[in-house]
């Protein structure tokens, strides 16, 4: 992939503060169980990876279920619950066929009709699966192992359904999938290696999965989200930690294996530690979301305004701090995909221009009424961001009320269409994964369809006609043309505020093998103890 794994280990004895600290307070120093892999980083609390496109949801999603297909380690969706894959001559026919054997974690055949099912509850949430269901005739069966899918137009089905961000085109049972999408399911039978206890689950509190003796892997070599997928460990419990320094001692005493999603402090700290490795894990695309239904950010002019004061390379040194582990970048499509190009941008670059952007604030009818930010309080880093974008406001004469709440309110929270005075609002931080940024089938944020848009909802045809053309291209310097073109775009509507390009950082046991931080949604099948 693009992200490539950065690992630091250190062969000289930890004898930090906090390792001796951890000692003095009486805690024990053990290896967890073998069968056990436990697991720092995540707080569920929406098991439904179609209501909802939180990346605690997919990462559960993951382990129960199973996909069609899945991209590999050169970015090439691969057939995974699929077995073969016909494709007619005009590319508009794709009939495939599932692998013989498969079941549910409940024992029962998974069919064509699950599949066709899962798809269309899919297709009518995702991005992605909504650029599919837009160009498909019919999705039909052929047979319990077959079935068809016949488009009025090309559409790279194979890649759409292996889509890793957004709502995951997971495979459920029919019943499950007959859902309305807007209704969160209770039934958690998948068809993934492993399986979940709904029953005995209270939401933010430690998830626990086990083995799912009914599931059949491929044989093949493992190669990212794509191949043999075995459930090595017999149980994988999944907590979140709040505290920091309780999760650094529990990772340097073994009591927790692996911890997804740390803050950058706390994973440097523990760089010294033998018994650690620390990974760079991943790229993430940092971003402003801006909600284009309320005033002021519905005229484009307000949005404009925020570019003027948003110096990236300034927002990123207070946010993020170390310089390995970000940099600026004006490509819509990242700088680290093949697609990104920072020429296509034509907005403003580097330092805050605060007359330009009250001048344009200004120009955009503003009010004096508060703009609502979101500041999310459990992540530093937006934290960080948040506290700037206020700042910066507030230097051009803008009225800010900064809402102070933690990751789990703002996906309630942001739902809401209505006025920034009536509780609804006008901003917040987050980010999206470099490698389902880099491409337009993928980058929720890019979809300006209106309503049916990523929260702040752009609306502008331009950019959806581009992103169409992409899904219908057949070459890559065709390809290369749209993207240059949307991203050019894109840098004149502002769907979103690029603030640069930051690591997420994973620290984990040195004595595991087969674990992939670089992975965005982090999978939990093939890794076992260097020991076993």
């Amino acid at each position: 992939m693009k992200n490539k794994l950065v690992e630091w280990t250190s062969r000289t004895p930890a004898a930090s503060w906090l390792l001796t600290a951890v000692i003095a307070s009486g805690l024990s120093v053990g290896a967890a169980e073998a069968d056990t892999l436990r697991v720092i980083g995540l707080s569920l609390k929406t098991i439904d990876p179609i209501v909802t496109t939180s990346g605690d949801t997919q990462v559960h999603g993951y382990l129960i279920y199973d996909k069609l297909f899945e991209f590999d380690s050169s970015s090439t969706p691969r057939p995974q619950m699929a077995d073969k894959v016909d494709v007619s001559s005009d590319k508009k026919t794709y009939t495939i066929t599932l692998r013989n054997g498969l079941k549910f974690s409940d024992g029962t055949p998974i069919t064509t009709d699950d599949v066709i099912q899962s798809l269309r509850r899919w297709e009518s949430r995702d991005v992605t699966g909504g650029l599919l269901g837009s160009r498909t005739k019919e999705m039909v069966k052929v047979d319990d192992l077959t079935f068809r899918i016949e488009l009025n137009e090309r559409f790279d089905v194979p890649s759409a359904l292996a889509n890793t961000e957004g709502n995951v085109p997971f495979i459920m049972p029919k019943r499950v999938a007959s859902l309305p999408p807007t209704v969160q399911l209770t039934d958690t039978t998948g068809s993934g290696p492993y399986k979940f206890d709904y029953s005995t689950w209270k939401p933010g509190q430690t998830q626990v999965y086990t083995k799912n003796s009914f599931y059949t892997s491929r044989n093949d070599p493992p190669s990212y989200y794509w191949g043999k997928k075995e459930a090595t460990f017999d149980k994988i419990e999944i907590s979140d930690v709040p505290d920091s320094n309780t999760a650094m001692a529990e990772m340097q005493t073994g009591k927790k294996d692996i911890w997804i999603w740390p803050a950058l402090d706390n994973a440097l700290a523990l760089r010294k530690d033998p018994k650690l490795v620390v990974s760079k894990g991943y790229f993430v695309q940092s971003l402003f979301v801006v909600n284009h239904e309320v005033p002021p950010f519905n005229n484009i002019k307000a949005t404009e305004a925020l570019t003027y004061l948003i110096d990236q390379k300034e927002l990123m040194q207070i946010s993020v701090g170390d310089p390995q582990f970000w940099h600026t970048c004006y490509a819509y499509l990242t700088c680290e995909g093949k697609y990104g190009d920072e020429s296509a941008y034509s907005g403003h670059r580097g330092a805050a221009d605060y007359e330009k952007a009250k001048e344009l604030l200004k120009e955009a009818g503003y009010d004096g009424k508060p703009i609502v930010i979101f500041d999310q309080t459990d992540s530093p880093q937006m934290h960080a961001r948040a506290l700037y974008l206020a700042q910066q406001l507030r230097k051009i004469g803008a009225q800010v009320d900064l809402q102070a709440m933690d990751w789990g309110t703002i996906t309630s929270r942001r739902t809401s269409k209505a006025p920034a005075s009536e509780g609804g609002w006008n901003l917040f931080g987050t980010y999206m994964e470099v490698e389902p940024a880099s491409s337009p089938f993928t980058h929720l944020m890019l979809a300006a369809n209106c309503d049916k848009a990523w929260f702040g909802w752009p609306c502008d045809e331009k950019l959806e006609q581009l992103r169409a053309s992409f899904a219908s291209a057949v070459d890559e310097k065709e390809k290369k043309k749209v993207t240059y073109e949307l991203q050019a775009r894109a840098s004149a509507y502002l769907p979103f505020i690029m603030t640069g390009e930051y690591a997420i950082p994973t620290v984990y046991g040195a004595d595991l093998e087969g674990f992939h931080p670089e992975a965005a949604y982090n999978y939990f099948w093939n890794i076992r103890r260097k020991s076993k």
